[in-house]
């Protein structure tokens, strides 16, 4: 395993755990990790297609709407028909999983106020621009490979 994978496999791992464990969701305790993934592609992937989610997360159809459904009677999700071809529908988070995400804001802030008293302001500057190409880099290839 490369250095780079386990640093980024440990602190999703950290994260993951910290968010569970920290959440006031209502409901999340109904999630089983499958769920979750499904919550989160939806959320990164900003209106994809229950096509595409099948295929991302390597499920099935059926099983795909299973997990969905429980997401909209949650409401932490919405569907919407494509405006072009109304066989198609367009999944997208509710302003309830927004709100959830915000409700974590506390440990962030605390988190970043930390981080600022530790390290020095060009490292900050450098490490935030490291992880916003991170982030880009990884969504070009969740759309590049074509889900």
């Amino acid at each position: 395993m490369s250095s780079l994978q386990k640093m980024t496999t440990n602190l999703c791992q950290v994260l993951r755990l910290h968010e569970y464990r920290n959440s006031n969701m209502p409901g999340l305790e109904k999630l089983g990790a499958i769920d979750i993934y499904y919550l989160e592609a939806i959320y990164q992937l900003k209106d994809p297609t229950i096509g595409t989610i099948s295929k991302l997360l390597g499920q099935s159809t059926p099983n795909t709407n299973y997990h969905i459904k429980k997401l909209l009677e949650l409401g932490l999700i919405q569907k919407r028909l494509d405006d072009v071809d109304h066989r198609v529908t367009h999944l997208s988070v509710t302003d309830k999983y927004h709100e959830a995400l915000e409700s974590n804001s506390e440990f962030w802030k605390l988190l970043q106020n930390r981080l600022e008293e530790t390290v020095s302001v060009r490292d900050m500057a450098v490490f935030q621009r490291i992880l916003r190409q991170l982030v880009e880099v990884l969504s070009e290839e969740t759309t590049l490979n074509d889900f």
